[in-house]
């Protein structure tokens, strides 16, 4: 992983940062920039990430380096406030090298986006005025850094959102399962029909859910996991390691359960849980190929749900579609597990660079009009492989 130099910052008064709208900080109010490459800075990100208090997984240093490419530089903004509150942004830095009609640039530019699956700043307690003051920072530091723009991926359940400055654009719904205050017969019952007699059938065909909670629950569910990516002719980037999950393992400590829908002693399907402090995700999920045709998928998808209930979770966040349509055919599965499930789901852009955005895109104007990709300057490498992975963008 190289190390993009001069991108941290040491401790200072947001006084020195410009800002696009007033702001008037507390003089002793600090703004600085970790680096993940930087073992001191790593440590102090890590602690940061403790006091956070939402133990979120994809802001956690050990997850953000292992998803960074190897031109990318992890890093974390942290504002700290006089009255004990701080707002904790982790990130990733990659450098822009063609313009939006694939030309070779000759000057240094980056942008920034958050890993999958979500991001964004956190915070316990923030109030409005220090959301302000923390992006006005931001801003001064991305421009003092030739950061062109940034793209984040929020997460669908609005409490856990802070106020954000740019733009805001609605994708495709992600569907979020409400659990608080739910029995296992109100979960149950608020699984559509068919899914509910999906469920039922496979159980009295002798399916039962097993719950891993440790690292033990890898052999069973990578192969499973491996066997749906070869199926599905997922990129790369969309497949995991071995090494990933026990990192996951060690970053957030029993906060991880794989919940396995075993027929006869064989796993056949399986869903993999995240925990977030009284949320959980459905991170990952595979069925093997030879059981498709059976319930063990519903089984088991069923099994997570009541699992993260117990453990308790007010909402089950199962993430949204393979395509950015409302009528993707996995959103219309997902559908099937609640009522009322569909949960607005945003992107956020912004622009630090305005003057830079506008030449990187110009070249390709005419295909612009159009296009709600962003940042389009990297559309043309989407438009070469045809493939949406981490980082690259949305639309």
């Amino acid at each position: 992983m190289s190390n993009l130099t001069g991108f941290t910052t040491r401790p200072r008064t947001v006084h020195d940062a410009e800002s696009p709208r007033h702001v008037d900080p507390h003089p002793e109010t600090t703004f600085l920039v970790l680096d993940g490459a930087d073992p001191t800075d790593r440590f102090q990100w890590a602690l940061a990430w403790e006091r956070a208090g939402q133990r979120d997984i994809f802001a956690h240093p050990d997850y953000v380096w292992s998803v960074a490419q190897p031109d990318e530089q992890p890093m974390c903004a942290l504002m700290s406030f006089p009255d004990g509150t701080e707002i904790y942004y982790a990130f990733i830095v990659r450098p822009i090298t063609h313009d939006a009609a694939g030309n070779p640039l000759d000057e240094e530019l980056h942008d920034l986006y958050t890993p999958l699956v979500y991001g964004g700043p956190l915070a316990a307690d923030a109030c409005p005025g220090q959301v302000d003051e923390f992006w006005a920072a931001m801003h001064g530091w991305a421009r003092e850094h030739r950061i062109v723009s940034e793209i984040i991926r929020f997460t669908p359940v609005e409490r856990h959102r802070l106020p954000y400055p740019g733009t805001m654009r609605e994708q495709a719904p992600h569907i979020v399962i409400d659990l608080d205050g739910f029995s296992e017969d109100d979960a149950i019952a608020a699984l559509h029909k068919s899914v509910r007699r999906r469920y039922r059938k496979g159980l009295a065909e002798g399916m039962s859910v097993r719950v891993v909670r440790d690292e033990s629950g890898i052999e069973d569910f990578l192969p499973i996991h491996d066997e749906t990516m070869e199926r599905r002719d997922a990129h790369e980037k969309f497949r995991v390691s071995e090494d990933h999950l026990r990192m996951i393992h060690r970053a957030v400590p029993g906060q991880v359960a794989y919940v396995f829908a075993d027929q006869h002693g064989v796993p056949l399907s399986a869903e993999m849980i995240v925990f977030r402090d009284d949320s959980s995700y459905a991170y990952i999920a595979g069925t093997r190929t030879d059981a498709l045709q059976g319930n063990a998928t519903t089984v088991a998808a069923v099994g997570a749900i009541l699992v993260s209930r117990e453990g308790g979770s007010r909402e089950h966040n199962l993430a949204g579609g393979i395509t950015n349509t409302v009528d993707d055919s996995l959103l219309r599965f997902k559908r099937g597990f609640t009522r009322d499930g569909d949960r607005a789901y945003f992107t956020g852009e912004q622009i630090f660079l305005p003057e830079s955005y506008e030449r990187l895109c110009a070249p390709a104007q005419e295909q612009r009009e159009d296009c709600t990709f962003f940042p389009f300057y990297r559309s043309s490498s989407r438009r070469a492989d045809g493939h949406a992975v981490p980082g690259e963008g949305t639309d």
